[in-house]
């Protein structure tokens, strides 16, 4: 399935994967080939794309997860990419969105 990740900024990944990982206000959501269309928000945490073998993770301050039948799109505020694994990812993911969503 080809796999788009944006920000306002840049566009963070774009390319082929077999599965995304992230998470919405009801849990991880794992997506593979195949998935149902899908709309949902996504909270701050990690971002993880297994793609060529690997596994790429990013930390995400929220946004907004497409699945169509053939694509996955995510708009992210913020979007980083981490050193790390997806536990790495969700920490930092955390932080980023108490920044981009300060509480009053």
């Amino acid at each position: 399935m080809f796999v788009e990740v944006v920000c306002p900024e840049e566009n963070c990944f774009s390319g082929d994967a077999t599965m995304v990982i992230s998470r919405t206000p009801n849990g991880e959501i794992g997506i593979l080939e195949g998935h149902e269309k899908t709309v949902a928000t996504l909270m701050p945490g990690g971002l993880t794309i297994e793609h060529d073998n690997t596994r790429t993770s990013f930390a995400i301050s929220g946004g907004i997860l497409q699945v169509t039948s053939d694509k996955v799109v995510v708009l992210g505020e913020i979007v980083e990419k981490v050193d790390g694994d997806h536990e790495k990812a969700i920490e930092i993911g955390q932080e980023l969105g108490k920044k981009a969503f300060p509480e009053e």
